[in-house]
């Protein structure tokens, strides 16, 4: 049985516009291959929980499909269990 991959969660700010909080805004990040999670703050960041498959490239071309401008804001970090 091979090892679970590890999942990462990456911070991103949004930039201008767009609606954070709105659930459709996210829709097209939360349907990434590898992503298994998103979170909108109120203070304007997006956590994003995923495998090592994912970039911040194909996040932030997903969320600005829908609209919202997001930017990195470091590095993944392992999630903990």
């Amino acid at each position: 049985m091979s090892a679970p991959t590890p999942l990462l969660r990456s911070k991103y700010r949004t930039l201008e516009g767009g609606c954070v909080s709105c659930s459709g805004d996210l829709s097209p990040v939360e349907a990434l291959p590898g992503v298994r999670r998103v979170d909108a703050l109120a203070s304007g960041v997006v956590l994003v929980d995923h495998d090592e498959t994912v970039t911040d490239a194909n996040v932030v071309e997903a969320a600005q499909r829908a609209g919202l401008s997001l930017a990195p804001a470091g590095p993944g970090r392992p999630v903990r269990a």
